[in-house]
């Protein structure tokens, strides 16, 4: 262990965890703390936000009674959850539960709001998931929210303020709210006015890796660090997922298999398009472009809990992996359509929902699991085809994190269907090692971001694609890529059908 140490928190949706890293870039202690999510309502998606500090103090500390000099730590910098806010009084006391990035309230919000205007100046195809759209429906639906908001905080900015006092935020955590202009990096008037907030209401912007001050002497003094610690500016869980795997340029990028999944990729200037989300970049002057579908490890976990062994609730299966990865490739004709939390890029569809098609009596339980992690496979490899012809560029290198990242299984179907290698980092929190490289750069321990990337990142093992395998799933994506455009009215029909009563309220109107 080599001083000066960092402190990296990731307060995720999850989980905070924490980790420190020494100036080698090397992992030297960690913690991590639960987060409850609620669902008060179908498609709702809600976490008290005092749990968001609450679960990082004790993750923090966690992490520091595995090192033996507290007082060698230099720096804390915070990764986050994106999109998810919560709405303040003059108390600085929530006013209601936070909303989160995957809440679906907001999707009539998204088709009524969401004009090419707010798409080119946000960089954000309209969508469930920005912020923008879950403030119209307060604003809409619960106006005494807003009348009562003194403030709006992303987490980080909530994380921060409990660390320093300040209500500030980097530009790149507060853009997936979109409410930035993406030209300027600045909160655009006109989306203000359209989510009719002030500018006193939303955090500070600073740049990525900005110094933010020193921690609250009693928070330093009951962590039991020095009083110079320094709080760095962060970066969102997805961009800092990059820098953790050292994607810093275009030629790369990073697929995270989360309860999301998302690619990402560099581009050197802000290029719109609806075949990906533009963010602001924690490497400066750059734009973090990223496709993003909601159904990841959800719908790989929903199918456990469900479908799976009651035992593991949901939690990986040895046996019903194996069981999936001696199916034969293509799951003997039977094509998922991943749709479960509806589809995002680049159809933005929040009317949309999953298919499974082709069933026969040869089908199993496992076939059915097979077909749903390549139902996520081929939509990845249509959304990698888009964003590299809107970007004219060709992605190289891929490289996958998150927990799907441990399944062998999914990980060889992955570099199949994208017919290239995958490098595979399976272990440690990478988006919290992209914090750590962000402190570790802001405190001059290397020349540049890059470098820092470079020294913290890590790669457990390359999955090589097998011919023959790629050569079958390229016949697959020729049906796969039709699916969606000629079920998408039946599927907008189902989903606008009015709710039909529970079997309770049946049987109180007959009586």
């Amino acid at each position: 262990m080599t001083s000066p140490l960092v402190i990296a928190v990731d307060c995720s949706t999850t989980a905070a965890k924490a980790i420190i890293v020494d100036g080698k870039g090397q992992h030297v202690g960690s913690g991590s703390e639960p987060l409850e999510t609620r669902s008060p309502a179908p498609h709702w998606f809600e976490q008290h936000a005092p749990d968001w500090w609450r679960a990082t103090d004790r993750a923090v500390q966690q992490a520091l009674n595995e090192i033996g000099d507290r007082r060698a730590v230099a720096a804390v910098c915070v990764t986050h959850q994106r999109e998810s806010f919560v709405c303040l009084d003059a108390d600085e006391t929530p006013i209601r539960p936070a909303i989160l990035w995957m809440d679906g309230r907001a999707d009539a919000e998204a088709r009524r709001y969401g004009t090419e205007r707010v798409e080119l100046l946000s960089g954000k195809p309209a969508d469930i998931t920005p912020g923008l759209y879950k403030l119209l429906w307060l604003r809409d639906r619960e106006p005494d929210t807003l009348a009562r908001c003194r403030r709006v905080a992303d987490t980080h900015s909530y994380l921060v303020h409990a660390m320093t006092g300040r209500w500030v935020s980097s530009t790149a955590s507060v853009d997936p709210l979109a409410l930035l202009d993406q030209a300027t990096g600045d909160y655009s008037d006109e989306l203000l006015e359209l989510a009719g907030l002030q500018r006193d209401q939303l955090p500070e912007l600073v740049p990525t890796g900005t110094s933010l001050g020193p921690l609250r002497a009693d928070l330093a003094d009951a962590w039991g660090l020095r009083p110079d610690v320094t709080v760095v500016a962060g970066t969102g869980d997805g961009q800092a997922a990059g820098i953790g795997l050292g994607v810093t340029d275009p030629g790369v990028a990073y697929l995270v298999l989360g309860t999301a999944v998302v690619i990402g990729s560099e581009t050197t200037s802000y290029l719109p398009s609806r075949a990906y989300r533009s963010m602001v970049s924690a490497m400066p002057g750059q734009t973090t472009v990223e496709t993003f579908s909601s159904s990841g490890t959800f719908l790989s976990t929903w199918f456990r809990r469900e479908f799976g062994d009651l035992d593991l609730a949901g939690a990986p299966d040895p046996a019903l992996e194996r069981a999936a990865a001696a199916v034969p490739v293509g799951s003997e004709r039977l094509l998922t359509l991943p749709y479960w939390n509806g589809a995002q890029t680049p159809h933005w569809d929040g009317r949309a929902s999953g298919m499974t098609l082709g069933w026969q009596g040869c089908h199993t339980r496992a076939h059915f699991y097979r077909s749903l992690l390549e139902g996520i496979a081929l939509e990845l490899r249509s959304q990698l085809d888009g964003l590299e012809r809107a970007r004219g560029q060709r992605v190289d290198v891929i490289r996958a994190m998150g927990g799907g990242a441990r399944s062998p299984l999914w990980t060889q179907i992955l570099a199949d269907v994208f017919d290239r290698p995958l490098e595979v980092c399976a272990s440690g929190e990478v988006s919290a090692l992209g914090a750590a490289a962000i402190a570790l750069d802001t405190i001059g321990e290397y020349p540049s971001l890059p470098e820092a990337a470079s020294a913290v990142a890590r790669t457990d093992a390359i999955v090589e694609p097998i011919a023959r395998n790629a050569a079958q799933y390229k016949a697959l994506r020729s049906v796969y890529t039709r699916v969606f455009d000629e079920a998408r009215d039946l599927l907008h029909t189902l989903h606008d059908l009015p709710d039909l009563p529970s079997s309770d309220q049946a049987r109180g109107d007959q009586s």
